[in-house]
């Protein structure tokens, strides 16, 4: 049974609908809201091509440790540095240094990275996490529609 590619409702036979710009495949009550143009088909897959098994996706994410203002502090005592050294070698502002090492602001990655080299220190973690390919967020059939994005307007009659 093929599913509705703005809401995402499992129906017998989808219709074709120009909706604000974007062409999809609609069940009845998305089709209103846009410009129906064909029925293009009753079930089964679309023709010209096959579906692809559905496979676990691994997302490798680095983060900044927790704690960093104290590692960086703790590694700039260690190197004998004061914050205005430590600034003058990672070619930053005094005061933004000041600030990372009270953990009032967290360092992109880059930064982080640049933190590291000069201190010899370890600061940025590698994060993974599986993807289950949006089962848990999304329609019915576990893949995401376009009504996961967008709010529909109502039009007043």
């Amino acid at each position: 049974m093929p599913n509705c590619e703005m809401c995402g409702r499992g129906v017998g036979v989808l219709k074709r609908a120009k909706i604000e710009g974007a062409v999809l495949d609609v069940c009845d009550g998305c089709a209103v809201k846009g410009e129906v143009i064909r029925t293009p088909y009753a079930g089964g897959q679309r023709s010209g091509g096959t579906m692809r098994p559905a496979r676990e996706v691994k997302v490798v994410e680095y983060e900044v440790v927790s704690g960093f203002g104290k590692v960086i502090h703790n590694a700039r005592k260690g190197r004998e540095w004061d914050v205005k050294k430590l600034s003058l070698v990672l070619h930053a502002k005094e005061t933004l240094m000041h600030k990372i090492e009270a953990g009032k602001i967290k360092p992109d990655l880059s930064f982080a990275q640049r933190i590291e080299h000069a201190l010899g220190v370890k600061l940025v973690e590698k994060v993974e996490e599986d993807e289950d390919d949006g089962k848990s967020a999304g329609s019915s059939r576990g893949g995401m529609t376009l009504a996961d994005f967008v709010k529909v307007k109502k039009v007043k009659k």
